[in-house]
C-alpha cells in the first residue's frame, strides 16, 4: 500500500504513540456478562436477528415506512446518496423558510455528513429557541411510520412541540420492522449504548411541512449488496470494541481522519468512503478478537476484517508488490517440501520475504527447529505405539 492515506494514518499513528504510555490494560466484558442481569440469552440473539432481518428486508421496509410516514402525516423525505444530497436539501429547505437560527447536539452522524462546517458556510447561528432543529432520530419504525427517539431529561419531547421546522437524519440501516421489535429494542439499548437516556418517543408528525426526514446512504448499499459484510450495519455505535481493542487502545481516533473509528471503521470506511483511501484501516488489526467478545450485537469483526482483504486482493484494490507478496507466500505456505525444509533455510526465506525495511526494525519471528509437520507425526506415531 503506497498511498498517501495509509502514509498519513501510519505518521499520525506514530505521533500519537510517542506521545502516550503504551501500558493500556484491557478490561475486557463479555457479551454474555453484560447482558445476564437484563436478557436472557434467547432475548438478546432475537434482538439481534430482528436488526439483521430488517437489513434483509429493507428495500420493503423502506416502502412501507415512506407510504405511512409521507401520506398520513404530511411530512418531506429526502432520499440522500451521499453528502451533498444532504447539504443541498438541507440549503433549499434554509432557503425557502428563512431560516437564521438552528439547534442541534453532537451526533456521530452530523459528523459524517459535515453539519458543523456547513451551518458556518450558511451562516446560521444557534439558539435554544431555534428556527430549525435537528433531532437526533435512532431508529425509524417501519410499520407505524413513525420514528425513535431516545430523550435523556424530556427536552426533546419539548423541542418537537415548540413549532420549529424539525430535522431528522438517518442511515438507510437505521429501522426496525414492528413496533414489538422497537420495544424490545429500546430495552437493549437502555442497558447498554444508551444507558444515559431514561425515556422513550415514538414520533409521528402533526404539522405539515413542519417535519423533514433525511435518510442517507452514502455506501451503505455498497455494503448491503456484500452478503457477509452487511452484518456491520446493524452495528449501535456503543463503543464497546474500542475500549478493547489493543491498536485503537494505543494509536487513537486521530489516524483514521474521520468520525468512524475503531474495529468497526476497520470493516466499514472503505465502504462508506472509497477503498482506495481506506483500505488500510482494514489491515490495522492483530486478529485478536477481543472486539468479537463483547460486541452488542455480536457483530464478527475479526471474520469481516478478513472478508475485506480478501475483496481488495480479488478486485485488484491491491498494489502489485503486495500481490506479489501474497502470491508468493501462499506458494510457500501450501508447498509443504517447502515448509519442511530446514531450520536454517526457513528462517532465510522469511527473511527475504519480509524486506530488509521489517528486519531492521523488528526482531524476526522465532520459527521451531522441527517443523509442525514433522512433530505431528512423531506424536501420533507415539500415540498409536
Amino acid at each position: 500500500m503506497n498511498s498517501d492515506a495509509y502514509f498519513g494514518f501510519i505518521q499520525d499513528s506514530k505521533s500519537v504513540i510517542a506521545k502516550k504510555s503504551t501500558d493500556n490494560k484491557l478490561n475486557i466484558v463479555s457479551k454474555s456478562e453484560l447482558f445476564s442481569r437484563l436478557f436472557s440469552a434467547g432475548d438478546r440473539d432475537y434482538i439481534v436477528s430482528v436488526l439483521q432481518k430488517s437489513l434483509e428486508n429493507l428495500h420493503d421496509n423502506l416502502m412501507d415506512f415512506e407510504c405511512k410516514f409521507s401520506s398520513k402525516n404530511g411530512a418531506k423525505i429526502y432520499w440522500a446518496v451521499d453528502y451533498d444530497d444532504v447539504l443541498n436539501g438541507l440549503h433549499t429547505i434554509i432557503s425557502k423558510r428563512k431560516v437564521k437560527t438552528i439547534n442541534y447536539h453532537s451526533d456521530y452522524l452530523y459528523e459524517e455528513v459535515g453539519l458543523e462546517d456547513f451551518f458556518k458556510k450558511e451562516k446560521l447561528k444557534y439558539s435554544d429557541i431555534a428556527d430549525m432543529q435537528f433531532i437526533k432520530a435512532d431508529r425509524l419504525i417501519c410499520d407505524m411510520g413513525s420514528i425513535l427517539i431516545f430523550d435523556k431529561d424530556m427536552s426533546v419531547a419539548e423541542r418537537l412541540n415548540n413549532g420549529s421546522i424539525n430535522v431528522f437524519i438517518v442511515g438507510i440501516e437505521q429501522l426496525i420492522s414492528s413496533m414489538a421489535d422497537a420495544e424490545l429494542y429500546s430495552m437493549l439499548m437502555f442497558s447498554t449504548a444508551k444507558k444515559d437516556y431514561n425515556s422513550t418517543i415514538f414520533y409521528r408528525p402533526l404539522v405539515r411541512d413542519n417535519d423533514f426526514l433525511f435518510i442517507v446512504d452514502n455506501g451503505r448499499s455498497t455494503m448491503l449488496s456484500m452478503q457477509k459484510q452487511r452484518i456491520a450495519l446493524t452495528c449501535l455505535h456503543c463503543g464497546e470494541c474500542k475500549k478493547v481493542c489493543p491498536v485503537y487502545n494505543i494509536v487513537g481516533d486521530k489516524p483514521y481522519n474521520n468520525v468512524f473509528t475503531g474495529p468497526i471503521a476497520n470493516v466499514i470506511l472503505p465502504f462508506f468512503e472509497t477503498v482506495e483511501s481506506y483500505k488500510h484501516v482494514s489491515y490495522a488489526c492483530l486478529m485478536c478478537g477481543n472486539c468479537e467478545k463483547v460486541c452488542t450485537v455480536s457483530i464478527p469483526i475479526k471474520d469481516l476484517i478478513i472478508e475485506n482483504r480478501i475483496y481488495f486482493r480479488e478486485n485488484k484494490y491491491v498494489d502489485s508488490i503486495d500481490n506479489k507478496r501474497y502470491s508468493t507466500y501462499k506458494k510457500n505456505i501450501v508447498s509443504r517440501s517447502k515448509m519442511n525444509k530446514s531450520k536454517l533455510f526457513r528462517c532465510a526465506a522469511l527473511k527475504k520475504f519480509l524486506g530488509k525495511s521489517f528486519c531492521k526494525k523488528r526482531k524476526m519471528p522465532l520459527l521451531e527447529s522441527i517443523p509442525f509437520n514433522k512433530q505431528y507425526i512423531k506424536k501420533n506415531q507415539n500415540n498409536v505405539r
